[in-house]
């Protein structure tokens, strides 16, 4: 088997990012990057990809500037037999040297890989989960994963809301909390005091530059039993990190900005963090999120994926999970757009007790909604060599 071309959609929400009222879900992203890697037996591969579509799209279709040091991704995969995954891999890490292996080309390079693995998988008539070589769960608690509203009474809505449909597990983020981090205190204790104590509470997003203020509201937070708390501080400050996880009794979580097993190592070994959070179309695809699960179990450290986008994204976190010896949650995004759980025929969906089934289909399990494809496509590029 050869892989024959790459196909690019450009997706166009009609919304713009953002949330209408304290009511409201987000809007989502108002792109999206689809991936298709076809081959000459006809099996295709697809993936969403949590990046700049426009960007991605140079990446991999761009013109050869010198062969295999700087040049389009398509030259290191067109031609190339899918299940030789690590060899592909490499090959692009090499293709975009020049340009910045990290960063924005591994997220190019997650979204091909992705794919990739979703033709293995379909190749061989089993699940994603099954070929990365273990299926240890069928189901992975999810946690609604929401933006903060702005006053305590909204946000004791936003947890009956959750609750209503099915989620046991709730993390709030980003929004007023980035804009003064000292609110977050009064908004969880408001989402606690609703909530009870039956369900688990996440915080995302404070961001500050100030390592003693986060340190004073994780103390603070903890009052509240927060399950972790997600980038307070500023991605590259792991330093920063260091001394806030060892001031602190609450888990702390970072990890989605990173690519490739590089930077994850630098992340462990020097911010000493509780949870890892690699989102699969950034941090390398499954090829390289599956070695970081062995490198962060030997580090004694918990990996819960990031999923923002589309349920292409989610089912492939969710075989990344299944794959974990002892997953912990499944991000599932409440994003209001159709560019969330539009996109497939079969949307992912909670179970009654707050649960999400690992997709059991060959490949990632989900199959594209060709129509919606159609009519949120605002660009469609076949990639050739």
């Amino acid at each position: 088997m050869k892989i024959t071309a790459i196909e690019l959609d450009i997706l166009e929400s009609p919304y713009e990012y953002g949330m209408a009222d304290d009511a409201s879900d987000s809007r989502g992203p108002k792109y999206a990057l689809l991936v298709r890697v076809r081959t000459d037996e006809g099996i295709v591969g697809i993936a969403d990809c949590d990046s700049h579509p426009h960007v991605m799209k140079a990446l991999i279709d761009a013109p050869r500037y010198l062969k295999a040091f700087s040049e389009g991704l398509k030259y290191a995969v067109i031609g190339e037999n899918p299940f030789e995954y690590d060899k592909i891999w490499a090959n692009m890490y090499q293709s975009a040297f020049y340009q910045g292996r990290r960063g924005a080309a591994i997220h190019a390079m997650s979204a091909i890989d992705i794919a990739i693995w979703d033709i293995i998988g379909k190749a061989a008539g089993q699940p994603v989960s099954v070929m990365l070589g273990a299926r240890n769960h069928e189901r992975i608690k999810a946690y609604a994963s929401t933006l903060f509203r702005r006053t305590p009474e909204a946000m004791k809505e936003a947890v009956r809301k959750y609750r209503s449909l099915g989620y046991r597990a709730m993390k709030f983020g980003w929004g007023v909390v980035t804009e003064d981090p000292r609110r977050v205190v009064p908004l969880v204790a408001a989402a606690r005091k609703e909530a009870g104590n039956d369900m688990d509470i996440m915080v995302d997003g404070m961001w500050t530059p100030d390592v003693k203020l986060a340190i004073q509201l994780v103390k603070e937070l903890e009052q509240y039993g927060v399950f972790f708390v997600e980038e307070p501080l500023h991605s590259d400050n792991l330093e920063g990190y260091r001394k806030l996880s060892n001031a602190v009794n609450a888990r702390i979580a970072c990890g989605e900005q990173l690519g490739g097993l590089y930077e994850y190592k630098q992340l462990i070994a020097e911010a000493d963090i509780d949870i890892i959070q690699p989102d699969v179309s950034r941090a390398g695809g499954l090829t390289e999120t599956r070695k970081l699960v062995t490198m962060a179990e030997q580090a004694g450290k918990l990996i819960i994926p990031h999923a923002w986008t589309s349920d292409v994204l989610t089912a492939a976190s969710l075989h990344l999970n299944a794959y974990q010896k002892h997953p912990l949650f499944q991000e599932f995004c409440t994003n209001d757009t159709p560019l969330s759980r539009d996109l497939v025929l079969e949307p992912l969906r909670l179970d009654a007790d707050g649960y999400v089934a690992v997709p059991s289909g060959p490949g990632l399990g989900v199959a594209l909604d060709e129509a919606a494809v159609r009519k949120y496509s605002v660009d469609a590029l076949a990639v050739t060599v």
